[in-house]
């Protein structure tokens, strides 16, 4: 293709890349938003760390504090859980913190490290 004027082309170019960056950084930082939502949004992040301790919003709770918890979740409407399991968590401990937490009824996310 070619351009009525020398000078357009590295302007058409330069268009081309800089809408190529803001696509590409928008298919990275979109997703990344969406999984940071607030508890504001309903979302109850549940974290479980390499030593089984659980934290909620970066908080510790005691584990037999858990059902507590999920039942003041059940009575909300909307509310999500979200598991994020550390990155040396045993994946046992994470499928059975899985299994605790569907047993609650609510729906539940997975967010791998």
């Amino acid at each position: 293709m070619t351009f009525p004027s020398p000078r357009l082309e590295p302007l058409a170019a330069g268009l081309t890349s800089l809408s190529l960056a803001l696509l590409a950084t928008a298919l990275v930082v979109l997703p990344q938003r969406l999984a940071q939502r607030p508890a504001a949004a309903g979302v109850l992040a549940v974290a479980l760390a390499a030593d089984g301790e659980l934290r909620v919003w970066n908080r510790p709770i005691r584990a037999h504090d858990l059902p507590v918890l999920l039942a003041q979740a059940k009575d909300r409407e909307g509310v999500i859980l979200r598991l994020v399991p550390d990155s040396g968590a045993p994946w046992g401990a994470v499928q059975a913190m899985l299994t605790r937490l569907e047993a609650s009824g609510l729906p539940v996310e997975l967010q791998l490290p």
